[in-house]
Formats: structure tokens, C-alpha cells, sequence
């Protein structure tokens, strides 16, 4: 799910939600609620400033979006 990839990839590159937040310039609750699952639609602008940020292709979350729905 595009939750676990987000938290995963967060993860290995050693960056707190805080940093992620910062650098992503959201709110860490937002972070926090995608990676929890509380935010199930984040928009395609958050998502876009997240993948820069963790330097993930966009169609790799994609993918995960979709995965995620077929469950």
C-alpha cells in the first residue's frame, strides 16, 4: 500500500516524519495520517511533494495506489 512504501522509504533514507514534513513543506500530521492510513486520498500535490522529496518516481506510488485498492 502506498502507506507502508511511503513509511518505508522514509524510513531507509534515515528522515524522521518531522524532516519529511519540513522538507515537503506539509503538515506533519499529514505525513503522519498517510502513513497511519487516516488519510486514504491525499491529493496529487502532496503525494508529488513527497515522492520529491524521498526521490521516488511518481508511477512507482502509482503502482502502490493501485495495488492498495485491488486488496
Amino acid at each position: 500500500m502506498l502507506s507502508d512504501k511511503i513509511r518505508d522509504i522514509r524510513i531507509k533514507k534515515d528522515l524522521s516524519q518531522s524532516e519529511l514534513a519540513r522538507r515537503s513543506g506539509h503538515a506533519v500530521s499529514t505525513i503522519h495520517g498517510i502513513e497511519n492510513g487516516d488519510n486514504k486520498s491525499p491529493s496529487f500535490k502532496i503525494i508529488g511533494d513527497i515522492a520529491a522529496v524521498l526521490g521516488i518516481p511518481l508511477d512507482e506510488l502509482y503502482k502502490e495506489c493501485k495495488k492498495g485498492r485491488l486488496q
